[in-house]
């Protein structure tokens, strides 16, 4: 008896860490995939004004113990992104500190198919933030990544900037 308690504890406690502890994936081959979602908390997860009804190859990994989303996808017309991606929309030094601070402190549950730090580090000049999300256009590889923070404060120059907070997501 005390054998089968022990086991059904050991197990108990393996599937409450695994549905906790990960990530929730979505990914579309299309964009017309992507608009048939019709619960609008899967929804809530991606930048709706970002992505186009060009996108196709729509990844989104979201962590709900952090509100923390990466995101990736593919386009194919640049004239549909040129408004959003202007050199006045990029964020400023002091947001590109925050945002360096708040990439660096997910580092280890990027996905895959993310890129890493030292990848966001020589972007210093090109994000934007649009619907509460991080974005870049890689306009060589036609992809956009978005990323939105987990919600916690972010310290720059001995100075508290507060983390994006009271979100839909």
């Amino acid at each position: 008896m005390k054998l089968k308690i022990l086991v059904f504890v050991f197990l108990s406690l393996i599937l409450f860490q695994s549905c906790n502890s990960g990530g929730y994936t979505q990914n579309y081959d299309h964009y017309e995939d992507f608009k048939k979602i019709e619960n609008g908390r899967l929804s809530g997860w991606f930048p709706i004004e970002l992505i186009k009804s060009d996108a196709y190859n729509i990844k989104n990994i979201s962590y709900l113990s952090t509100k923390c989303i990466f995101g990736v996808f593919n386009y194919e017309n640049e004239e549909n992104y040129k408004a959003i991606f202007k050199k006045e929309n990029f964020i400023d030094e002091t947001h590109n500190k925050i945002f360096q601070s708040q990439i660096d402190l997910v580092k280890d549950i990027y996905p895959r198919w993310f890129p890493t730090a030292e990848y966001w580090q020589t972007k210093k000049n090109d994000i934007i933030l649009i619907d509460n999300c991080y974005a870049f256009k890689d306009s060589v590889n036609k992809k956009i990544y978005y990323f939105h923070p987990k919600e916690e404060s972010t310290f720059v120059n001995g100075k508290i900037y507060p983390g994006i907070r009271n979100t839909i997501r």
